[in-house]
């Protein structure tokens, strides 16, 4: 076999060495399989169910051919270029941000293959869906397949079995449905930035970063079905895993008694009982519409009400909503772009168990300043809390410490 072949052929082979392979689908009974072994040698040896073999040799303990060619000429810095990857879960705080990124895409999976079970050809033509956006959610639905298939494998759990959890929507129409698949991408999509950066397994990170782009063109076309401006902010918002857990348990009903549990924290609901509604305005799919969404604009007076820590939450009910503020309501956080903003919280009443309500003023502010984008626009995630803690993308969850109830989604566009 030439040289070149062998070598290139052994860095395939090395991809396959973790548990699980992330690259590659699951092989069915018919495929080609292959097993790998390493020796104390290091010896790579690789063989087929078929007749042929290959056997290739490498000298060193890093996975690099011995005979690899010198290394492109780069600046200095970086990290993981002399490393050998391993696309699995390095840590607890890794599994269980790969987990909750796999309910993320199950019930994503189960909400666009419900499009076809709940409504009829018909009813999705009146809201302006053709055949060619009919195929398109099908083929969403495939994306999460490999979606799920890639998380499932870097933490070896079968996600057909998760698959048989089942939910619970609060859309009966079209526009209800495409409105609803909005907001579950939002923060599905806001809930996996937000952790990427903080895991110890950076090569899974690098597989996720390929997949969360899907994620936000998804969504992207659920706003052009609404007809809605597709892309009303410069930056994609970052939340927490417990903020993405707080936002999705609810709408997950049941799951197999044995499936892992979520370690992640769900705060208390958080309810705007005068948010705008994106189905007011009764548009039809479009690429883009520069309308102005709701009648949100700064200024704009929101009626906040909240939960009580301790309601059941999740699959089964099995998960309790919790807080860790100590203090009294104070503030309204505004999570949107790469900035965290404050209101007061005004015209409180509180309850014993802790529930209350409470009012705030919609901000004005902008990302870079005057001339620059709204900071608020889109889709914005509001918390109570009990301080206003300064915090950046990065270290977002210093928040999570104050937060007395939320997030909600707030629609501005």
């Amino acid at each position: 076999m030439h040289s070149r072949f062998t070598a290139l052929y052994t860095l395939l082979i090395a991809l396959a060495l973790t548990n699980a392979n992330p690259l590659q689908p699951r092989q069915d009974s018919t495929a080609t399989t292959y097993t790998t072994s390493i020796s104390s040698t290091d010896s790579v040896t690789t063989s087929a169910t078929s007749s042929s073999s290959v056997t290739s040799t490498t000298t060193g303990t890093s996975g690099v051919p011995a005979k690899s060619p010198p290394a492109v000429k780069k600046p200095k810095g970086g990290i993981g270029f002399d490393a050998f990857p391993q696309y699995k879960a390095k840590s607890d705080f890794d599994w269980q941000s790969f987990y909750l990124g796999l309910h993320q895409e199950l019930i994503e999976l189960d909400i666009f293959r419900s499009a076809a079970a709940n409504f009829t050809g018909d009813q999705l033509s009146e809201a302006g869906l053709t055949e060619e956006d009919r195929y398109l959610i099908n083929f969403m639905a495939d994306q999460e397949v490999g979606h799920a298939t890639m998380l499932s494998n870097m933490i070896s759990v079968d996600w057909q079995y998760i698959a048989q959890c089942t939910y619970s929507y609060p859309n009966s129409t079209v526009r209800e449905w495409i409105d609803f698949s909005r907001l579950v991408t939002r923060y599905g999509e806001g809930g996996t930035i937000g952790f990427l950066g903080h895991l110890n397994s950076q090569e899974g990170a690098s597989l996720i970063n390929d997949a969360i782009q899907t994620e936000g063109r998804q969504q992207m076309i659920f706003r052009q079905w609404e007809g809605l401006f597709p892309m009303p902010f410069w930056f994609t918002t970052s939340i927490t895993q417990s903020m993405q857990w707080t936002l999705l348990a609810p709408y997950i009903a049941t799951c197999p008694a044995d499936a892992p549990r979520i370690a992640w924290t769900a705060f208390p609901g958080l309810n705007i009982t005068n948010n705008p509604s994106l189905l007011s305005n009764d548009s039809q799919p479009d690429i883009t519409t520069n309308g102005t969404g709701t009648d949100a604009n700064p200024g704009f007076q929101l009626q906040l009400s909240w939960d009580a820590p301790g309601k059941a939450t999740g699959w089964n009910d099995s998960y309790s909503t919790a807080t860790l503020a100590k203090g009294k309501p104070k503030w309204v956080a505004w999570i949107s772009q790469l900035n965290t903003t404050y209101t007061p919280l005004e015209n409180v009443s509180t309850n014993k168990d802790g529930s209350g309500n409470g009012t705030t003023v919609q901000p004005g502010d902008r990302v870079y300043g005057e001339g620059t984008a709204p900071l608020l626009n889109g889709t914005v995630y509001t918390l109570v809390t009990d301080a206003n803690p300064y915090v950046t993308p990065y270290n977002l969850s210093t928040i999570e410490a104050h937060i007395v109830a939320g997030p909600a989604l707030f629609n501005i566009a």
